[in-house]
């Protein structure tokens, strides 16, 4: 839709149900099984509101709205996703407000199938998805070169009490990311920095928590990697750090996910594994997690998807009694608009 030649205005989304078998195994050997209709399999289901206005040859308005939509329950829209104002030209580009990380937004690039809301990529633990009070400025093309730069205000708030002691130093939550690109024919690089003072975050793996702080804590997430298209196929390959907390209670996650992607005509089929450790917050000694995904996407119209995916990732540590294991499969049907 749009008024007149300068501005645009774009209604969009993706409507996605998919039927959800999920078995999980603890480490104390319990086993619990659901079968049920979910939305977002392959995507989240959401829908957004984009446009632009042009106020001069080299400068354009923009703003962006997106909402993450629940259509198989009474509970509607869940949450807002992107609620962004900014604007673009020669300079490049500086947006406002809530929005999706860097880093998220580097890892799903570097993930073979499309950060599909499915059981089996790991990666994906080396970041948050989305932070409120984003400040985020992208940089022009520069010979196939680019950079991001992501500054995020969490606890605004300073604290002075009446003797002059800052009892609250207005940070907590502050985030800073930096990320580099190149793209050059079939190669694509990417490489994203980020950091968050006094955080706390629970992490899990197959359904266990990882990491439990005990107290607020900076991390640091990072992620490198690549993806090379051979034409009949396309190779990806992320490689994402994670570190929290404090010397006492220290988790880290070290992660390595390799995949590929082939179309055959309408079918696409997709294949990744991923390997590393992780520290838990109770035990020096680093667990092994693994994780693993295979999908088949058939595409009945270039707006319509058919999928399955099945995807088990797993951690194992001496403390366990069993490995934690979790073995997801989703069927079901995907409609962009």
């Amino acid at each position: 839709m749009s008024a007149q030649a300068q501005n645009a205005f774009t209604v969009y989304g993706n409507a996605d149900i998919a039927i959800n078998n999920d078995v999980k195994t603890a480490t104390t050997g319990i086993k619990t099984e659901e079968t049920s209709v979910v939305p977002g399999g392959l995507s989240t289901s959401n829908v957004g509101f984009r446009g632009e206005r042009q106020i001069s040859a080299r400068l354009n308005a923009t703003f962006q709205m997106e909402f993450e939509v629940d259509q198989t329950t009474d509970s509607g829209i869940v949450k807002t996703r992107a609620g962004l104002v900014g604007l673009a030209g020669s300079f490049g580009a500086a947006t406002f407000g809530r929005r999706t990380t860097l880093i998220k937004a580097a890892i799903d690039a570097l993930d073979a199938n499309d950060a599909a809301n499915t059981a089996g990529f790991i990666g994906d633990n080396a970041r948050d998805s989305r932070r409120n009070d984003m400040i985020t400025y992208s940089t022009p093309n520069f010979s196939g070169f680019s950079a991001d730069v992501q500054l995020g205000l969490g606890a605004p708030t300073r604290i002075t009490s009446a003797t002059g002691v800052v009892t609250q130093d207005g940070k907590a939550e502050d985030t800073s990311s930096v990320g580099l690109n190149y793209s050059n024919g079939p190669l694509t690089v990417k490489w994203v920095n980020d950091s968050i003072k006094n955080y706390s975050k629970s992490v899990s793996v197959a359904g266990y928590s990882v990491a439990v702080p005990t107290g607020i804590a900076a991390r640091k997430n990072e992620a490198i990697g690549a993806t090379y298209d051979l034409g009949v196929a396309k190779l990806f390959f992320v490689d994402t750090k994670m570190k929290q907390g404090t010397d006492a209670t220290l988790v880290k996650f070290d992660i390595q996910t390799l995949g590929v992607r082939a179309p055959l005509g309408n079918f696409t089929l997709v294949a990744e594994a991923g390997t590393g450790k992780t520290k838990l917050t109770t035990s020096a000694i680093q667990a092994d997690v693994d994780a693993m995904q295979v999908a088949v996407l058939y595409t009945l119209a270039k707006d319509t998807t058919l999928f399955g995916i099945y995807g088990t990732e797993s951690i194992a540590h001496p403390s366990f009694l069993k490995k934690a294991e979790q073995k997801q499969t989703h069927v079901g049907i995907r409609y962009k608009f």
